[in-house]
């Protein structure tokens, strides 16, 4: 999901398999913030009245869509291209929610016709700033989405809002500015946020690294020292230079043996 990749392809793949469990956890959290978002939207409409809206039917399928998603992710073993399939349906799915929160014009359909331009941002905005921080997918691809979201709303609401032409401009420049002031936020925080998981995992890999390199050292020390003394006197050295003595140099290892 980064695009500052490294240069070794061994590396970059440890990187993956290292960074798996924790993709997994904020694709989790992605998922539990638009069932919350899907399933209170819902309800609001549900107690709005009996008018005929998009949402009405749009939420509640949206909300079982993300619960079964957050079903199949929340599982033990998942595999990396397993996470990316469901990654890329939860993409798919959250443009399609934010989509349907746009302020359509259906009154021909019988539907309640749109009431302001400013109908679904708040929705959309939520959704834009989930996929840069959460979805662990490409920078590149959550910036296509931002776009997406933004020109979708843009040409809905210009297209089916009925308002003084005046008024609907200055609606429109202001939900441009904020729909680029998100997406600038995202990008910021996702750039943030993958400097800082490469440089948490290369410090674990050099803290391993130092590690392997000193038990070697301490086996190398130890074959040269069984090679040099008896293997009693060695195994007793050893274990007192396990203890925190004050003055363990100044015991003296001195064995009679009787041929």
């Amino acid at each position: 999901a980064c695009e500052d990749e490294f240069d070794c392809k061994d590396l970059e793949s440890l990187f993956q398999n290292y960074n798996l469990k924790l993709e997994q956890t904020s694709t989790l959290k992605a998922l539990a913030v638009l069932i919350i978002l899907s399933s209170t939207l819902t309800l609001v409409e549900l107690m709005s009245g009996p008018s005929l809206t998009i949402s009405k039917g749009s939420h509640p399928v949206h909300c079982i869509i993300f619960v079964s998603l957050f079903i199949v992710t929340n599982v033990k073993y998942l595999q990396v291209t397993q996470l990316q399939q469901i990654v890329k349906l939860t993409l798919l799915f959250s443009f399609t929610f934010s989509f349907l929160c746009c302020p359509f014009s259906l009154g021909a359909y019988g539907m309640q016709p749109p009431t302001s331009p400013e109908q679904g941002m708040w929705q959309l905005m939520l959704v834009t700033f989930v996929a840069y921080s959460l979805l662990p997918v490409r920078t590149l691809l959550a910036i296509v989405f931002g776009l997406m979201v933004a020109v979708s709303h843009i040409i809905v609401t210009a297209t089916s809002v009925k308002a003084k032409r005046q008024r609907l401009w200055r609606t429109l420049v202001a939900n441009a500015i904020l729909f680029t002031s998100v997406n600038l936020s995202g990008v910021f925080v996702r750039i943030l946020t993958e400097r800082a998981q490469r440089k948490a995992f290369l410090q674990a890999r050099n803290c391993i690294e130092e590690r392997l390199r000193l038990e070697d050292e301490n086996e190398k020390q130890e074959r040269l020292l069984m090679s040099l003394l008896p293997r009693n006197v060695a195994m007793e050295m050893k274990e007192d230079f396990l203890k925190p003595p004050e003055r363990i140099f100044h015991k003296i290892y001195i064995q009679r043996h009787d041929n």
